[in-house]
């Protein structure tokens, strides 16, 4: 139960107050007091072994006592870490029917991370890669055959796949290419 009050208190000093002496008492009522300044005679001294702490962090708090010294041993794991890559798809939607005679296709996503010259996007259509990977996350497909397709985007680390879009099917449709454009429609 100590440790789940001293471990706030305990980062919050060592944050603020590196050089500082602490001290630990407990009271009447099973509280224990954490202060700079000796305020009862048996208030024991706090030591204190820290190591420098950056915003994402883990720690683990370690506590240790010997000869009325409390030794609390702070560490913390100072790697950052990412979110999981995920690349979405925002248009067109699942199961959108589209019309256009000229067969274009307008394909826009989102990514958790910003693209550069080493984490590319790729447009993936009907199983086949559309164009090289880039860096932005827009598409302007023309001339695609009337039909359904299926879409997915991949997000790329130095070319090895690192997160893929849920695969989506859109119905294209567009004049026919046997009948000319301007034919007459003759009637029965």
């Amino acid at each position: 139960m100590r440790l789940f009050y001293l471990a706030p208190i305990l980062l919050l000093v060592a944050t603020t107050a590196i050089a500082t002496t602490i001290y630990s008492w407990t009271d009447d009522n099973g509280v224990v007091h954490f202060s700079d300044i000796a305020q009862v005679p048996q208030a024991s001294e706090v030591e204190l072994s820290i190591t420098e702490l950056q915003p994402h962090f883990q720690s683990t708090v370690v506590e240790h006592q010997t000869d009325n010294i409390e030794r609390i041993t702070i560490t913390a794991e100072t790697e950052a870490l990412l979110p999981i890559a995920t690349i979405r798809l925002l248009a067109p939607l699942h199961q959108q029917t589209i019309r256009s005679n000229d067969g274009n296709i307008s394909v826009r996503a989102v990514s958790n991370r910003k693209l550069n010259k080493n984490l590319q996007a790729q447009l993936v259509i009907d199983g086949q890669t559309n164009s090289p990977p880039q860096t932005r996350l827009t598409w302007q497909l023309t001339n695609i055959d009337r039909g359904s397709h299926q879409i997915q985007i991949q997000l790329l680390n130095n070319g090895k796949l690192l997160a893929s879009s849920e695969s989506i099917t859109v119905y294209l449709h567009r004049v026919s290419q046997i009948r000319p454009k301007n034919s007459p429609v003759q009637p029965r």
